[in-house]
């Protein structure tokens, strides 16, 4: 039997974190390719900053200088996945693939908003984050043209992890931005989000210490503000109507209808998997609902020359998904795992601890399907902790079941930063 040939799409957290967990002996085991358009792995956690203009490049990192020379590098960027067929449809070519490790991060969600996709920028990568810095300097070099207030107000929609960071870094950037250009009027940062309060996934005492520094800072945050639209101009909002909370008819009274002006609206008020999984499967949210060892629970294939193909007909354990695109349930809970770059990086240690074994059950049942039970064990979760940064010197989060906030949460933030660069540099040699 020929050498099985293992393809991996994307060069995410997720990715990355299992090839350099991979053991050097499983290489000669099986062919090994990673399809990306970029050729670059970019910390994801870093693009507020990007966005901001205090980071660049040294966020990106070449895959050629991080990954094993066994890992053929592929630059294309993914349409479609035929799973009937064991086929990957890109842009410059078809790949075929014996075991697939679906790895390719995650896409804006609009959630239908009118005029998100026209109007709002959204940041979920690399070239997303120099758009809209590029957005930011051309809406300082406008200001000086049309001396229009409107260019100088930046709006965020999201007050959640990726919307606190970025308007926290945006406040402290734009205006020394700003001064070098010779602008001395303020510049005003908008953090819109629809529920009581910002940061929701942390506990009340953390999220109102995260909403009072980035006050402090001079972020104008409203919360319980529904987003009604994106314009070109701003952003329509309906909030709370404060004028008449002691009317005997408060219950009655209709939201309050507001228009943020801004040339500048960014959205990072939610996330989907990537749309290769909505364009291959139809699933919602472009998730893949997976179980315990990784695998699709079931799924469709779309095949432009013939009707979709039910479960059955597809091996579901020749696919493993991980990160953004797979959506997992906490057996606790009874809900679903949020996708975070933790995540991401222990599903992809898991895969390489379990990949030889994997591989050998692949071997020894001559490509038939794979029983994903015992000596395998399940995917196990362990979350470590969670830091939001609100700047240079401010984080808020959760590390060991212990609250920190200020100097210490920036500190261990940066320390994790640290580590993954480690890991991924390490892998080359691993």
């Amino acid at each position: 039997m020929k050498a099985p040939h293992i393809v991996f799409l994307g060069a995410g957290y997720a990715t990355l974190s299992c090839i350099a967990s991979l053991p050097k002996s499983i290489y000669n085991s099986a062919k090994w390719t990673l399809i990306t358009k970029d050729s670059t792995h970019y910390e994801s956690v870093l693009l507020h900053e990007v966005a901001s203009g205090y980071k660049d490049r040294e966020i990106l990192h070449e895959l050629g200088d991080i990954l094993p020379k066994d890992i053929e590098i592929v630059q294309d960027s993914v349409r479609t996945i035929n799973a009937s067929s064991k086929q990957i449809i890109c842009e410059r070519g078809t790949y075929s693939y014996d075991v697939l490790i679906l790895g390719l991060g995650f896409a804006s969600d609009s959630f239908g908003i009118s005029g998100v996709s026209e109007y709002a920028l959204p940041l979920t990568n690399y070239h997303q984050a120099k758009a809209i810095h590029a957005k930011i300097e051309a809406n300082l070099q406008a200001y000086k043209r049309t001396s229009d207030a409107r260019y100088l107000r930046f709006v965020v929609c999201g007050g959640g992890f990726s919307g606190c960071e970025l308007v926290a870094t945006l406040s402290q950037e734009i205006p020394k931005q700003a001064k070098k250009l010779g602008i001395q009027q303020p510049i005003e940062c908008v953090c819109i989000e629809a529920l009581d309060n910002v940061l929701p996934m942390f506990s009340p005492t953390l999220a109102q210490k995260g909403r009072a520094y980035l006050e402090k800072l001079g972020v104008k945050v409203l919360s319980a503000s529904k987003i009604l639209s994106v314009l070109e101009n701003g952003v329509q909002i309906a909030c709370a109507n404060d004028k008449g909370q002691n009317e005997q008819n408060q219950a009655e009274q209709e939201p309050q209808t507001t228009l943020i002006e801004s040339f500048c609206t960014i959205w990072t008020a939610g996330v989907q998997g990537s749309l290769v999984i909505a364009n291959s499967f139809g699933t919602p949210k472009s998730k893949l609902v997976i179980t315990p060892y990784l695998h699709p629970k079931s799924l469709e294939s779309s095949d432009s020359n013939a009707t979709k193909d039910s479960s059955a007909d597809i091996e579901l354990e020749s696919i493993f998904v991980l990160g953004d695109c797979g959506a997992l349930l906490d057996e606790k809970t009874q809900r679903f795992f949020p996708p975070t770059a933790q995540l991401a990086q222990q599903q992809g240690i898991y895969l390489a601890s379990i990949l030889a074994t994997y591989l050998q059950q692949y071997a020894a049942k001559d490509s038939a399907k794979v029983d994903s039970s015992a000596p395998i064990p399940p995917f196990s979760y362990k979350p470590q902790g969670t830091i939001c940064s609100l700047g240079y010197c401010y984080g808020v989060g959760e590390v060991a079941g212990r609250e920190v906030s200020g100097l210490i949460a920036i500190a261990i933030k940066r320390a994790i930063e640290w580590r993954w660069r480690r890991k991924i540099k390490a892998g080359k040699s691993h």
